[in-house]
């Protein structure tokens, strides 16, 4: 059996976080999936707060119901500084998902690693006008 490289650890671990960010979200647990939003961002004092965050998260569920992951792919780019990302490791991931309706849609994300942990920039979501345009992750 062929041992895993750093990146590809990195990443299954970073896969299972955006699992369960989702998860916590579908449970509308919205004040951990708060606390998952990369800490340096939280700490504007711009930033969305924990109300507004629950009110978003709240008002995207009653659209769509839960969201049902299908796919989760993800570029890492370690050792890369960015100043966009504050010269810390960063992906770009892609979540392809299901709503209850069961009509696709696809996030695109930005989460980046703060010490031990991977931390997602999306600070909400927007709710489509209209059930049949998709909805799209604010970054």
């Amino acid at each position: 059996m062929a041992m895993k490289t750093k990146k590809e650890t990195t990443q299954s671990s970073l896969k299972r976080r955006i699992r369960h960010f989702y998860d916590l979200l579908n449970r509308r647990d919205f004040a951990r999936c708060h606390q998952m939003i990369d800490p340096r961002v939280r700490l504007k004092p711009s930033s969305v707060t924990l109300f507004q965050y629950e009110n978003a998260l709240s008002e995207f569920l009653e659209q769509v119901g839960s969201i049902s992951v299908l796919e989760i792919s993800i570029d890492l780019h370690l050792n890369e500084p960015s100043v966009l990302y504050e010269k810390r490791d960063f992906a770009v991931g892609r979540t392809t998902w299901l709503d209850d309706a069961g009509e696709q849609h696809v996030f695109s994300e930005r989460w980046v690693r703060e010490g031990r942990g991977w931390y997602t920039r999306s600070t909400g979501f927007v709710v489509s006008a209209t059930t049949t345009a998709p909805a799209r992750k604010r970054l």
